[in-house]
């Protein structure tokens, strides 16, 4: 199963004590088939969501406020994932960068495997065989700087991609309350709570 969890409209504003409650939605978007599904809210919300989806069809759970919704609506779903694209699209990016950087944590833990054990063999070392080993712990310790630089670099591009996130979410908040109005107003909305 794909999780994409964007910051979509749970997050409030910077100035969250003058966001207004329309600002505060919760939602769930089941996509069709794939078992995606993209998310802003609690556990609760997407239990809730799960329990109103029938197999896997595409639904959309929205939680505004005490209202809880279901939307079914074909059209409507459509636009609430071409909404959503791009954030789950920099969602994607996002998961790419986290995977490089759970692979370069990976190495450097075997890295600090590989000095802890120089390090067992340096404390029961000659002389002689304390030099060969503290020139191999110091080729480890550059590897280990020079990933520790990769990871640096990762991170800038993942604070980036999360700036660039928030942005996003910025410009959908109000076409997604629009959708949700929208689908109110013209009873395709189902009340569930």
């Amino acid at each position: 199963m794909r999780w994409i969890v964007p910051l979509l409209l749970a997050m409030a504003p910077a100035q969250s004590a003058l966001a207004q409650p329309t600002d505060r939605i919760s939602y769930v978007l089941f996509e069709n088939g794939d078992g995606s599904s993209m998310m802003s809210g609690s556990s609760d919300d997407f239990r809730l969501a799960k329990k109103y989806r029938s197999g896997h069809s595409p639904l959309l759970y929205v939680r505004d406020g005490a209202a809880a919704y279901v939307i079914r609506d074909p059209a409507l779903l459509r636009r609430a994932e071409e909404i959503m694209r791009p954030q789950q699209e920099m969602g994607e990016r996002q998961g790419e960068i986290g995977r490089e950087q759970g692979e370069l944590g990976r190495k450097q833990a075997e890295i600090g495997e590989q000095q802890a054990r120089l390090g067992a063999q340096m404390a029961d070392s000659t002389p002689r065989q304390m030099a060969a080993l503290s020139v191999q712990q110091n080729q480890l310790g550059r590897v280990q700087s020079e990933l520790g630089s990769q990871q640096a670099a990762l991170g800038h591009r993942q604070a980036a991609l999360g700036r660039e996130q928030q942005r996003l979410a910025e410009l959908a908040r109000p076409k997604f309350r629009e959708l949700i109005d929208e689908a109110i107003r013209r009873g395709l909305a189902q009340r569930v709570d």
